[in-house]
């Protein structure tokens, strides 16, 4: 099974709102066949909070390009041997996310740290749960067609 690189991929957003401000989706569509992948049971996802500088809580230009910076390190770094497959990122409210599935956690944080080592000290978190069944990403995908019906 090949499993197409994150930057070959094709892509979706969807917008929809939640308490009266914009939440952003871009998500891969064309994944579910991935579903219950035994190889990537764990979703590793990292928290990016932000300083809102108006009332849409969407980042700034300079945090935006900030945020792509970051992203474009994070998967080359992980895309690359398929430690991490990247299926989405989710901006509201003064925080995005970025979702991964990953395989073999303990690689992926070396290769993490690896990557933004000549990064300044970046306000991120990160959390690691089990979801063999890929729950999160199903959450997703029904959200989505639903702001598209």
């Amino acid at each position: 099974m090949q499993i197409e690189s994150a930057d070959s991929a094709s892509w979706n957003i969807a917008e929809g709102q939640r308490n009266e401000r914009p939440i952003l989706i871009r998500y891969r569509p064309d994944l579910d066949y991935l579903f219950g992948n035994e190889k990537y049971s764990q979703r590793l996802t990292i928290f990016w909070d932000y300083t809102q500088e108006d009332s849409s809580g969407l980042p700034s230009s300079s945090q935006m390009e900030s945020m792509r910076e970051f992203e474009d390190t994070v998967v080359n770094a992980l895309d690359r041997d398929r430690l991490a497959i990247f299926v989405f990122s989710y901006t509201h409210s003064g925080t995005r996310e970025w979702h991964f599935y990953v395989s073999e956690i303990e690689k992926v944080g070396s290769k993490i740290n690896e990557a933004l080592s000549s990064f300044s000290k970046l306000p991120i978190e990160l959390q690691v749960v089990d979801d063999p069944s890929w729950e999160k990403l199903n959450e997703v995908y029904a959200y989505c067609m639903q702001e598209r019906a």
